[in-house]
């Protein structure tokens, strides 16, 4: 059964992830939303048809770690019948790698290293007539943070694309995105996650880029990254949102 009003899921994986500047236009609409700890042992207990939209964030596990973490086979379950519901979702980094695996593709650990920092993405012909990019230049800048990647899933629309991995982006139906990449991010959301930012460049073995470094960068790109980010999100809170309210009435 189809919620009676717009009402926000955000599946987050680590304590100190947050929508970030994606915030503001959800709190522009004034729709609730609530964070699920999924990591955390934190477990679904309303239906999920209770949510109008759902946001899968970042996290430091792989999507192919789901026998270690058994959290993740139980987060799968709960998207797959999101999918079946035609709940529109949006997962972010990892949260892009989980419904890549939820929709039967490989997901693995690349080969070029980590993409880190701030990073030249490209809108590929389709990305440019997608909803959710709609005002977006067909080049931007953006922070990103993975080495982890997938495969496109199958009858999957690629929509945008880097140099170091060209699968940054899909669409899914009319109601599934994924995006590789953090529009969410600022230096208040970055310097939050402050401690694994910093272990994921020593893991790495990055000696070049820093997190004072990223910090300094993020302060300088995200005035310009806001504006996209909260265009993207108005888009992706519409999908839907217009269907919810007229059956409210």
């Amino acid at each position: 059964m189809m919620t009676d009003s717009p009402n926000l899921l955000v599946i987050r994986h680590e304590p100190c992830s947050s929508l970030g500047m994606l915030e503001t236009a959800v709190k522009k609409a004034q729709i609730p939303f609530r964070y699920l700890d999924t990591s955390q042992g934190e477990i679904l207990t309303e239906p999920v048809s209770h949510y109008s939209h759902i946001v899968i964030l970042g996290g430091t596990v792989s999507a192919y770690e789901d026998d270690r973490y058994p959290f993740l086979q139980t987060e799968f379950k709960l998207l797959e019948t999101a999918i079946a519901q035609e709940i529109p979702l949006l997962g972010i980094c990892l949260g892009s790698q989980i419904l890549a695996r939820v929709l039967g593709a490989r997901v693995y650990r690349g080969e070029s290293g980590r993409e880190a920092g701030w990073c030249d993405l490209e809108l590929t012909e389709m990305g440019q007539e997608d909803v959710l990019f709609q005002g977006f230049p067909d080049q931007f800048k953006v922070f990103e943070s993975h080495q982890d990647t997938f495969e496109l899933p199958s009858h999957c629309v690629h929509l945008a694309t880097s140099n170091m991995y060209p699968n940054q982006a899909f669409r899914y139906g009319n109601a599934v995105w994924a995006i590789q990449f953090h529009l969410e991010m600022d230096e208040h959301a970055l310097g939050s996650c402050a401690d694994l930012i910093e272990q994921e460049l020593e893991e790495s073995h990055i000696q070049d880029t820093t997190l004072a470094q990223l910090l300094a960068e993020a302060a300088s790109h995200s005035p310009s990254v806001a504006p996209l980010a909260d265009r993207f999100m108005q888009q992706f809170l519409a999908v839907n949102t217009q269907k919810i309210l007229q059956a409210s009435f």
